[in-house]
């Protein structure tokens, strides 16, 4: 009984806010394709001084790019909020890939059910 109340509530947690850590390990592994899993039709993608908004295959070609020049080594979260009216969230994490050191953000609405990636940004540190 106990095992059945914890994953109820395991389960409740998840649904309640986006799934920071699983977004985090894809960056930190430049799994581009379980990136992709967590973005919304369409997707504002910022690279240094390079932005715009973009379908979601095209975001995702976008981040693969980006990782194919600067392959990612690590990655941690060091904050993360929501929005008062808890329809959105973000998080800020620091990415080292290739020889540079990236301050990354990235903005989650909840769509229907879910929160999805609405806005990604790699920053040079």
């Amino acid at each position: 009984m106990k095992t059945i109340i914890l994953l109820l509530s395991t389960t409740t947690v998840l649904f309640g806010q986006p799934n920071f850590s699983s977004v985090i390990s894809a960056v930190k592994a430049g799994n581009v394709s379980a990136i992709s899993s967590f973005m919304d039709s369409n997707v504002e993608v910022t690279v240094g001084e390079d932005d715009g908004t973009y379908t979601k295959l095209q975001a995702t070609d976008v981040v693969k790019a980006f990782f194919v020049k600067n392959s990612p080594s690590n990655c941690s979260m060091i904050h993360s909020g929501a929005a008062r009216d808890g329809g959105s969230y973000y998080c800020i994490g620091n990415l080292l890939a290739g020889n540079n050191k990236f301050r990354i953000y990235i903005f989650f609405k909840k769509v229907g059910a879910t929160y999805l990636i609405q806005e990604m940004r790699f920053e040079e540190d």
